[in-house]
């Protein structure tokens, strides 16, 4: 339940059919006062009729001075002559209130009629401006009067360009800021010439408004300039009777995003040519392998290809990535299965036991880590299952705070008592170094019961 209708039981006689006229205009309240630069109030007369009650009260979103008046106020008649000329006339008036404080404020003022055509309630603008813009109160009390749902509405802002256009495509109204978008120094105009009454004034979004008659948002190009626009069409008798029509040069914010584009489609073709070049490589040194008769040859040859294969990997994973952080559980899949189809001549049982959150890293870091991962499985399957028929290799990655910790584990061949860095091959050394250089981390291998555990700790955030 609303606070307005809580309020409007409480302190009012309205009934059901009056309460829900004033719950569909609640949605463009807020719209109504950005729009008219006004403070705006919902007043009806209180069970006793010689008080009036406002059940509504809103500031413009961009406002920061004092809120003249608050939701539950309550006025007698005369203190509130505006609204009681409104509730005998049925018609809109407008004059001026003192405040406590004696402040005179500008007040224009529009009924609210039921279905009946009876005049249960007042749409009051207030401003301490005594130069009340009449265009902008009619505008907003129009808006009033067939208001769409809250979340189709958009909050101005001071830096946004307010246009206000007619069913025939007449400027009847321009902010300051409208003005600098449209026409420099030199071409600005008053009222009657120029911009303004301009009956050739035509914006696409401004047309897509007056077929489809609801709000709608996009960006309009002018020129060299770049506009986000939104434009809320004024509805009477089935037809746009006016046009709203807000504009933000957002012509530096596309330009940097077609940048941002670009970057990331160089980027995108770096990682694509790296894959096709460590492909041909890794093609070269097959046909290599096969030539040869060595056998310690064929096998570093092997171990070669496997490397490059797995960095290859990683990168056509980074080429069809359009984010520039990356789910680590992707390239993680990846290497697994690379592993097994390509490293073992025994049957392979891998596991992977992920962290229960999703882990997403800088692609730069992706590669290095995806290096090192790939060098421990392919350490632990090569020299862990070693004349072995069958065998079980688990990836375990684990987050803690800001820390990600990869473990590889087998249980194959333990390492020998003496095992030291001393003893390490050229896939560990490769390991450690980039462990400990690049990814800023700690590398650790030994024995963990009946299995072999290598792990990597690495900081997520390192900047």
């Amino acid at each position: 339940m609303s606070e307005l209708y809580s309020l409007a039981r409480e302190k009012t006689g309205l009934n059901e059919v009056q309460l829900k006229i004033l719950g569909y205009m609640t949605e463009a309240l807020q719209f109504a006062a950005d729009i008219s630069k006004c403070q705006v109030v919902l007043c009806t007369k209180g069970k006793n009729k010689d008080m009036c009650v406002l059940l509504s009260s809103l500031v413009p979103s961009y406002y920061k001075g004092l809120k003249y008046f608050h939701e539950g106020d309550v006025f007698l008649k005369q203190e509130f002559a505006i609204a009681t000329k409104v509730f005998s006339t049925g018609e809109k008036a407008k004059g001026r209130k003192e405040l406590d404080l004696g402040k005179m404020v500008d007040v224009t003022a529009y009924p609210v009629f039921d279905n009946a055509g009876i005049t249960f309630a007042v749409v009051g603008f207030i401003s301490n401006s005594l130069e009340q813009e009449e265009i902008l109160t009619d505008t907003a009390n129009m808006a009033l009067q067939i208001p769409f749902k809250h979340e189709n509405y958009y909050k101005i802002k001071p830096q946004d360009g307010v246009v206000i256009i007619d069913s025939v495509g007449r400027v009847l109204y321009t902010n300051d800021m409208a003005q600098d978008l449209f026409l420099d120094s030199e071409q600005r105009t008053t009222i009657g010439q120029g911009l303004l009454n301009h009956t050739s004034f035509h914006i696409s979004i401004v047309d897509r408004v007056a077929s489809t008659i609801k709000p709608e948002f996009g960006d309009e190009i002018s020129g060299q300039m770049t506009f986000s626009s939104w434009a809320l069409p004024i509805v009477s008798n089935g037809r746009v009777n006016r046009t709203v029509l807000v504009l933000t040069d957002v012509t530096a914010v596309r330009e940097k995003e077609r940048q941002l584009l670009i970057k990331d489609s160089v980027i995108k073709e770096i990682h694509h040519r790296v894959k096709n070049s460590l492909n041909t490589i890794a093609g070269m040194l097959r046909m290599q392998a096969r030539r040869t008769r060595d056998e310690e040859a064929k096998k570093a040859l092997k171990s070669a290809i496997n490397r490059i294969s797995g960095i290859s990997r990683i990168h056509d994973i980074l080429a069809h990535q359009s984010e520039e952080i990356v789910n680590w559980k992707l390239i993680s899949d990846k290497i697994c299965n690379l592993s097994v189809e390509s490293l073992s001549d025994c049957k392979v049982n891998m596991i992977q036991k992920n962290s229960k959150e999703s882990i997403y890293l800088p692609s730069e870091k992706i590669v290095s880590l995806g290096i090192v991962t790939n060098e421990l499985i392919h350490n632990a399957i090569e020299h862990g299952f070693e004349n072995m028929s069958s065998g079980s290799c688990i990836l375990e990655t684990e987050k803690e705070n800001n820390f990600l910790k990869i473990i590889v584990m087998n249980d194959g061949h333990l390492l020998p008592e003496s095992f030291n860095e001393g003893n390490y091959d050229l896939g560990l050394h490769i390991v450690k170094t980039i462990t400990e250089i690049d990814l800023k981390g700690s590398f650790e291998i030994r024995n963990s019961g009946k299995w072999v555990s290598a792990s990597i700790c690495i900081p997520i955030n390192e900047e």
